[in-house]
């Protein structure tokens, strides 16, 4: 019994492998193909054109964004931990942010950061807090999207996309009002009993009770919607900010429209870390579409890859300070 449990342990590792190796060949494979379209030194060319200061105003818009996300989820568990501290919630998110470097989702990153939240406050609340803020940001994300779709020109758009568009949004408002309701779920929790281990369901049935909590929280969901609401415009102007450090134009509209779609991708999908190259791209592919050249694309996928790992470092300056308080204690 015991060989066989060291043989396991053995070969977990060998069985995680190839998921790895397929991961790591995703977030790869487009960034090489993007790369590969241009010459280096029209790349250069234009890297160097940028002035610094934009640069600057670019990586100071996803760092703040970071900062908000950790704001947004604060509001939401404030409303029943009265006694959480900003301070802290945010501290945990930007380490989770750091961790986000290896994980393979925004989701995971959820999970990594409600886990830690939960060991010292009420878990139901953090962790549906948690669902509630990911479920408020595919919904300002689909709106922006939506928004953005009726200013295009249809000749651009594929056939019955803003058919597409307006089913999407349907399915997440239905989300939204399910979560909410015991009539809904009590029907997929007796299906739920059967199939699932006890105590992953006890740990189910508190996230259930902790959203059932907010049900009449409206002035603490509408705070939480209209910062949601916040982090996604300044994540579509970041975009379309950086198109323009590159290219001389905003592309506003088409930022719009098709980032948050992009988004939403880049972060459900559980392929590459973070969604590294499953979102450059999609966002090639835009950009292709809206006639920016090979070295422009390059250009646009190198600042972004930059300020977001440089965000996501920043974002482990909490354990930093906990290593040098350690140190000097000793």
């Amino acid at each position: 019994m015991e060989l066989s449990k060291k043989d396991n342990a053995a070969a977990t590792p060998a069985r995680k492998m190839p998921v790895r190796l397929l991961r790591a060949a995703l977030a790869i494979a487009p960034l090489v193909w993007i790369y590969t379209r241009t010459d280096a030194d029209a790349l250069g060319e234009i890297l160097a054109s940028i002035s610094p200061t934009l640069l600057l105003g670019i990586a100071a818009l996803v760092f703040v964004n970071m900062l908000l996300q950790g704001v947004k989820w604060w509001v939401l568990i404030r409303r029943f931990v009265p006694e959480l501290k900003l301070t802290r919630t945010v501290s945990v998110h930007m380490e989770s942010a750091f961790y986000a470097i290896v994980l393979p989702s925004g989701a995971a990153q959820d999970v990594v950061k409600s886990v830690m939240l939960s060991k010292t406050h009420n878990p139901s609340v953090v962790w549906a807090a948690a669902w509630l803020a990911r479920l408020m940001g595919f919904f300002s994300l689909l709106l922006f999207s939506f928004i953005g779709i009726l200013y295009l020109d249809s000749d651009i758009l594929p056939a019955e996309f803003r058919v597409s568009m307006v089913t999407a949004v349907a399915v997440i408002v239905l989300l939204c009002a399910a979560s909410f309701s015991k009539t809904v779920t009590r029907p997929l929790r007796g299906v739920a009993v059967r199939i699932i281990p006890p105590g992953i369901m006890a740990k189910i049935e508190k996230l259930r009770d902790g959203i059932y909590a907010f049900k009449y929280a409206r002035k603490t969901l509408a705070q939480t919607f209209a910062i949601s609401t916040a982090i996604h415009f300044l994540i579509i102007f970041g975009a379309s900010l950086t198109v323009y450090a590159v290219s001389g134009k905003f592309y506003l509209i088409e930022c719009l429209a098709f980032v948050p779609l992009v988004e939403i991708m880049a972060i459900s999908l559980p392929l590459t870390p973070g969604g590294v190259g499953i979102r450059e791209a999609l966002m090639a592919l835009l950009f292709t579409t809206l006639g920016l050249s090979g070295p422009q694309i390059a250009s646009y996928v190198t600042i972004s890859l930059l300020v977001s790992m440089l965000a996501r470092l920043a974002g482990g300056t909490p354990i930093l300070y906990r290593v040098i308080v350690r140190q000097k204690r000793r």
